[in-house]
Order: C-alpha cells, then sequence, then structure tokens
C-alpha cells in the first residue's frame, strides 16, 4: 500500500503543478480583463491611475491593456492640445509598451507619433518603437523618410526639436536596418549638436550588412557635399578590409569625374572628391583603375592650366599613374613627357617639380616604352642636373 502511494505521489505532483500553472495563467488574463473592463468605465484620471497600477504591477502580459490606452489616446486626439491628461496617459502607456515589448501595438505608437507634435509624447514613441519596430520593414521605412524630411528643414536654416532627432537616431541604431544607412550618415554630417552627431555615428556602427555596397550607396545617392564624407569615413572604417576600401574609392573617383555640377561650388565638391579618392588609390596601387586615373590625370591638368587647381594635386595625379603599375599609365605619362620636352625646348622653362614627377612616376612604372623620351631628357639644356639623373635613373629600370 505505501509502495502504491510513493509510486503515485509524482503523478499527483505534477498534476498540482499543471493545475496550478493553468490557475495562474487564468488568473493572469482575468486581470488583464479586469484591467480593460475598468479602463473602458473609467473617468480620464481613473484612466491614467489604472495604466500607472498595472505597470507596478510588472506584469508583462498586460500589453494589450496598454494598446488600449494608446489607441483611446487616438481616438481623442483632437483633445491632445487642450487637455494635457490625454498626452501624460499616452506618454504613460508608451512607456510601458516599451518596457513589455508588446509588438502588437507598433502601428499604433507609430500612428500617435505621426499625430501629436509634443516633444515628450514623441520621444516616448520613438524610444518605444526602437524596441518594438525591429524586424519591421515598413517601421524602419518611415522612420527613415521622417528622419530625412527632418535635414531636410536643418538645410533649410531651421532648427527641428533636437531630443526628438536625437530619439530617432538612437531608435534607427536600435532597429539596426541597412536601409537606415543613408539618412543617419547624412544627419551625422550635416551639423546637429555633439550628442546628435555621436549618436548617429553609434547608430551606423550598429548597422549589420555589406558596409561596401552601404557606403556605395551613399556615393551614388547623396549630394557631391556628402559624398567626400562618405568616402573619408569608408576609408577609416575598420569593418572595411583594404581591397573594399579601394573598390570604393574606385567608385568615387568614378562618380566625382561624371557627376553633373550645376555651380562652382559643387564642381568644387566634385574636385575634392577626387582629389581623396586619387590619394587613396594611389596609396593602394589600385591597378584596376587606370582608366579613371588616365581621366583624372587629364582633368587636373586642364584645371591647372585654368588655375582651378594646384600643382599639388597634377602631382598626386602623376604619383597615382606611376603606382598603378600599368601599360596604359607610361604610355600617358610618356605622352606628357613629350608635351614637356617640347615645351622646355621650345620656350626654355616648364615647372620643374611636375617634370620631376612625371619622370620619377614612368622609372616606377619600368615601362620601355618611354625610353626614346626619357634619353631625350638628356639633351635639352633648360632641365637641371637633378632631372637629368632621374632620367637616367629611370631609364636603368625600365624593363625589356
Amino acid at each position: 500500500m505505501i509502495q502504491t502511494v510513493r509510486r503515485c505521489v509524482p503523478y499527483l505532483l505534477l498534476a498540482f503543478l499543471l493545475a496550478a500553472g493553468a490557475a495562474g495563467a487564468q488568473t493572469a488574463q482575468d486581470m488583464l480583463a479586469s484591467y480593460k473592463r475598468n479602463f473602458v468605465i473609467a473617468g480620464l484620471d481613473t484612466k491614467l491611475q489604472i495604466i500607472q497600477d498595472a505597470g507596478q504591477s510588472g506584469g508583462r502580459e498586460l500589453g494589450p491593456l496598454y494598446l488600449q490606452a494608446v489607441d483611446y489616446v487616438l481616438e481623442n486626439f483632437s483633445l491632445l492640445e487642450t487637455d494635457q491628461r490625454f498626452r501624460a496617459l499616452g506618454v504613460a502607456a508608451v512607456d510601458l509598451i516599451r518596457a513589455t515589448g508588446y509588438t502588437d501595438a507598433r502601428f499604433s505608437v507609430l500612428k500617435l507619433f505621426q499625430t501629436d507634435n509634443s516633444r515628450e509624447l514623441r520621444v516616448s514613441c520613438l524610444n518605444a518603437l526602437g524596441v518594438i519596430g525591429r524586424g519591421d520593414a515598413e517601421i524602419v521605412k518611415i522612420l527613415n523618410l521622417w528622419l530625412a524630411a527632418q535635414n531636410t528643414v536643418f538645410r533649410t536654416g531651421k532648427v527641428p526639436e533636437v531630443p526628438v532627432i536625437f530619439a530617432a537616431v538612437k531608435a534607427l541604431g536600435s532597429l539596426a536596418d541597412g536601409s537606415s544607412f543613408p539618412v543617419l550618415f547624412t544627419t551625422m554630417n550635416l551639423g546637429y549638436t555633439a550628442d546628435v552627431t555621436s549618436q548617429a555615428r553609434e547608430a551606423l556602427q550598429a548597422i549589420s550588412g555589406d558596409y561596401k555596397q552601404l557606403f556605395l550607396g551613399v556615393l551614388r545617392d547623396s549630394p557631391l557635399p556628402e559624398k567626400l564624407d562618405a568616402l573619408n569615413l569608408a576609408l577609416s572604417y575598420d569593418r572595411l578590409n583594404e581591397s573594399e576600401k579601394g573598390e570604393i574609392a574606385e567608385f568615387a573617383l568614378d562618380v566625382g569625374l561624371h557627376t553633373a555640377a550645376a555651380d562652382n561650388q559643387l564642381k568644387a565638391s566634385a574636385r575634392d572628391l577626387r582629389f581623396a579618392a586619387a590619394r587613396a588609390l594611389s596609396q593602394r596601387k589600385w591597378s584596376k583603375a587606370t582608366p579613371l586615373a588616365i581621366e583624372h590625370f587629364d582633368a587636373v591638368v586642364l584645371e591647372y592650366e585654368r588655375a582651378l587647381a594646384d600643382r599639388r594635386f597634377v602631382l598626386e595625379a602623376i604619383e597615382l599613374l606611376g603606382n598603378v603599375g600599368s601599360h596604359e599609365a607610361a604610355v600617358r605619362l610618356t605622352q606628357y613627357l613629350i608635351y614637356l620636352n617640347s615645351y622646355t625646348e621650345r620656350l626654355r622653362s616648364f615647372d620643374s617639380a611636375i617634370v620631376l614627377a612625371v619622370v620619377q612616376s614612368l622609372g616606377r612604372l619600368g615601362d620601355k616604352v618611354a625610353f626614346d623620351d626619357l634619353l631625350y631628357v638628356d639633351h635639352l639644356p633648360s632641365y637641371s642636373n637633378e632631372i637629368k639623373a632621374a632620367a637616367r635613373k629611370a631609364r636603368s629600370s625600365l624593363k625589356w
């Protein structure tokens, strides 16, 4: 008999635990139903008290109650400006939705954010959306568009409410969707407060994905003045390898060469982008960019002749051709040396730093196509001994 009872004990205990669990679940459901019923019949002050009391209970299953409160505020949105209790109710409910992670409330919270213009309520909504909107592409898209619109307003000289901008940036960082990369990048570089700039940078770091493609997208689609910022950030980004940085710099040079600029300021932005990209490609000896490097060199020489670019950029363009290590680069530099030799022979002068840079770059390239014209350097009395010595050294390095 005793053994029979002992064998029954585990089953009785299991049955008790299951019953207790069911009773607990039933109690939670009953509690939710009671809160929701009382919310319906209560006055506005009592509604707020019900939400606050429910929040103190700490029950995560009360999300539907908080959603009910948000929907109630939305139904009475016309009273938000005249009766601040509605906003207080909205803030309390939204904060609890965030605390409980009740994702079913996300579109009501989003609608409340879009409906009201008060700082406190919008910040609460954004803080909640950063939690309950994760994985929802529509939520991310709408917040991206909203922040982009605020950035446009900021460019006109008007300053949107910075705490709301900060909350939006933080929310997008929490959502960590790759589609937010361009708008967060713009926000980081627009000149908001240091806190917004720092938060935008942190939000960018939170985004995972194909960083090369993300930066290429910014370079392709952003306004010209922002493209240089994108390139500079990409070149310093520790999540990109050197090969990816080279591809980004090559794309940036292409963009700088072929983006139409409507005024002198934008043309200057395009030149600055090219100059930075050329330096990056030169450092990486990026032979894939040879056609673009030649096109850039031609553009810089013309700009130099028109006093639109300093000599240092000509020298950098020559150095780039010398570093890409291609036959085509050697041909173009040899053509330029022919021009320099002819000019010097006729007019007895040319910028010696440019001539020296061409000769040295041809030496690095080591292409025999330059032999005759490097030899011709020795025959021109106007060239300095330094240039002639460099030409002899370059000839000795040619590969046959």
